[in-house]
C-alpha cells in the first residue's frame, strides 16, 4: 500500500481538534492517502511505536502543531511530558529530525509561538531553528493553501525509493523502458499524420499566423472564462438574534460579458421557537467601493429548531475585483466576512446541499474545566456543571449548563437566582435563561447563554440568590 508523505505529529491534550481539522483540509487539497494522523489512520491491533517509526521512514514532510499548551503539558504526577525519554511526542519529532530527507515544519496554532532551543530537551533543539508557519483562525484557508503549497513542492522533488534491488527490479527496469519506448513511437506517428494533415490545408505557408500564438489566445481565453473557488476564513459563522448564518461554499463564475457571478450558498440554523427568514435583504457584498445588493431572489423560511440552505447569489461588475467584504444583516446587527474574490486556482467546491451537522464550521472551547458551586442561598443553590464558548465573526456566545437544586420544602422559580457576568466593563444579562420551577428536594439542569465582544479575552460569571453572591473567572483566550 502507499505511505503517507506527510506526517501530522499532535499532543492530544493541546491540539487534537486542530490537527482533525488540518487532517481534512490538507486531504481535500492532497489527497487521502497522502496523510497519516495516528487516532484516524492506525489499524486496530497495531502496535503504536512500530507503527508511527513505519510511517516516519516513509514520509517526507513532518509536521510539528504546536499550541499553547505543548511546551508545558504535565503528566498526572506533574512532571513535564517533553522531559519523558518515552514521550511520543518527543520520539516523533526526535526521530523525524535525526532524518536529513525529512522536511520537519512547526506550525502554530492559537496564537503559540515557537519555543527558545534552551526550554526544549537536547534532542528536540534543532526544532527550533526551524521556520515556522502560522496557521490563524481568521486566516485559515488561505494559510493551509500556503502550507500545502510547501508540502506539494517537498513531495514532487522528492526522489523515489528503490524498494527492490535483485532480478525483479531489472525486469520492472526493462519493461518500463519498453513502455517508453512504444509511447514514443505512438508519439512520432501521430505527430506524422497531423503535419500531412496541416500541409493539405495551408495552401500559403508563408502567411499562416504562428500555431503557437493561436494556442497562448486560446490558453488566455480558457482562463479568463474559469470558474473558480473562493476561499472561506475559518471563523465563518455570523451570530444575529434569529439566525446563524454559515458559508458552506463560494464559487466565482465568469458570465463572458466582463461581468462574473459570485455564488454563495450559506445554511440557516435557527435555535429559536419561532419562525424566521432568511432572503436577500439580509446580504450586501462591498466590493472595489460599491456595495451591491443579490441578485439570486433568496427567500427561505426556517421554522423553528431547524436548518436550512440557500444561494446567495451577486452580479460583480468588470470594475470590481480583489478584496471584497460580506456583510450579514439582522436589524441592526452587522457581522463582516472578508473574502478575497482574486482570480486563483482554487478549484471550484460543489454547491453541495449535505453538511455533517450544524456545527460545521463552529469554533468552539471549553471553559469551564470542572464543576463548580457558583452560589448558594438558604434553600437554593446554582452549581456550573460545564461552559464552552462558540466563536462567531461578530460575537463569542458562553454557553454555561447549570443545575438549580432546590433543598427547601417549597417549589422555587430558577428565577430566584440571577446571573450575570461582567466583561469589559460591562455587565451583561442572559441573551436565553430557564424560566422554570424547582420541586421541594429536587433539581432542574437548563443552558443559560451570554454573548460577549470578539476581543474579550477574560469574564467573570456572578451569581446572586437573596443576599448570597458568588462569582467564577473565566479566560477565553
Amino acid at each position: 500500500a502507499r505511505m503517507p508523505a506527510t506526517f501530522i505529529s499532535y499532543r492530544r491534550d493541546d491540539a487534537a481538534g486542530y490537527a482533525g481539522r488540518l487532517h481534512e483540509a490538507l486531504e481535500r487539497r492532497l489527497g487521502g492517502d497522502q496523510i497519516f494522523r495516528d487516532i484516524d489512520t492506525l489499524e486496530p491491533g497495531l502496535d503504536f511505536v512500530e507503527a508511527i517509526h513505519s510511517r516516519l521512514r516513509e514520509c517526507r514532510v513532518f509536521l510539528a502543531l504546536i499550541g499553547r499548551e505543548w511546551l508545558d503539558a504535565r503528566d498526572r504526577e506533574g512532571r513535564r511530558r517533553l522531559d519523558q525519554p518515552h514521550d511520543y511526542v518527543r520520539l516523533e519529532i526526535s526521530a523525524a529530525l535525526a532524518r536529513a530527507d525529512v522536511r520537519v515544519i512547526p506550525v502554530l496554532i492559537e496564537g503559540a509561538t515557537m519555543p527558545a532551543p534552551e526550554t526544549l530537551p537536547e534532542p528536540l533543539r534543532a526544532l527550533a531553528r526551524r521556520h515556522a508557519v502560522n496557521l490563524r483562525d481568521d486566516a485559515w484557508d488561505h494559510d493551509v493553501d500556503r502550507l500545502a503549497e510547501v508540502i506539494s513542492g517537498v513531495t514532487a522533488s522528492a526522489h523515489p525509493r528503490q524498494t527492490s534491488r535483485g532480478p525483479g527490479a531489472k525486469s520492472l527496469s526493462l519493461r518500463r523502458l519498453m513502455a517508453v519506448a512504444a509511447a514514443v513511437v505512438a508519439l512520432v506517428v501521430v505527430m506524422l499524420f497531423v503535419m500531412k494533415d496541416n500541409d493539405a490545408d495551408v495552401t500559403t505557408p508563408s502567411t499562416a499566423p504562428p500555431e503557437s500564438a493561436g494556442a497562448g489566445a486560446s490558453a488566455a481565453s480558457a482562463s479568463s472564462t474559469r470558474r473558480y473557488g473562493v476561499a472561506i476564513p475559518a471563523i465563518a459563522e455570523v451570530a444575529h438574534p434569529a439566525l446563524v448564518y454559515t458559508p458552506i461554499s463560494a464559487n466565482v463564475t465568469p458570465l463572458g460579458n466582463g461581468t462574473s457571478e459570485l455564488r454563495l450558498r450559506m445554511q440557516f440554523l435557527n435555535d429559536g421557537r419561532y419562525d424566521a427568514n432568511a432572503w436577500d435583504a439580509g446580504f450586501r457584498l462591498v466590493l472595489g467601493g460599491e456595495t451591491l445588493a443579490p441578485t439570486g431572489g433568496l427567500n427561505e423560511l426556517v421554522p423553528g429548531r431547524s436548518l436550512r440552505q440557500g444561494m446567495v447569489v451577486f452580479t460583480i461588475p468588470a470594475s470590481a475585483t480583489g478584496k471584497a467584504v460580506l456583510r450579514v444583516l439582522e436589524g441592526d446587527r452587522v457581522g463582516e466576512l472578508p473574502l478575497d474574490l482574486s482570480t486563483t486556482l482554487r478549484p471550484a467546491e460543489d454547491e453541495r446541499e449535505e453538511v455533517p451537522d450544524s456545527l460545521w464550521r463552529a469554533i468552539t472551547r471549553s471553559i469551564v474545566p470542572e464543576q463548580t458551586v457558583l452560589v448558594r442561598g438558604s434553600g437554593l443553590s446554582v452549581t456550573v456543571l460545564r461552559g464552552f464558548s462558540r466563536r462567531f465573526v461578530n460575537v463569542v456566545r458562553l454557553r454555561f449548563a447549570i443545575r438549580y437544586e432546590n433543598s427547601g420544602q417549597y417549589a422555587v422559580a430558577t428565577g430566584a437566582a440571577t446571573l450575570r457576568l461582567a466583561a469589559g466593563g460591562q455587565v451583561l444579562a442572559p441573551i436565553e435563561e430557564p424560566s422554570e420551577v424547582v420541586d421541594s428536594r429536587a433539581n432542574r439542569s437548563a443552558d443559560v447563554v451570554f454573548e460577549v465582544p470578539t476581543n474579550a479575552t477574560r469574564v467573570t460569571l456572578r451569581g446572586f440568590i437573596d443576599q448570597a453572591s458568588g462569582e467564577m473567572p473565566i479566560d477565553l483566550k
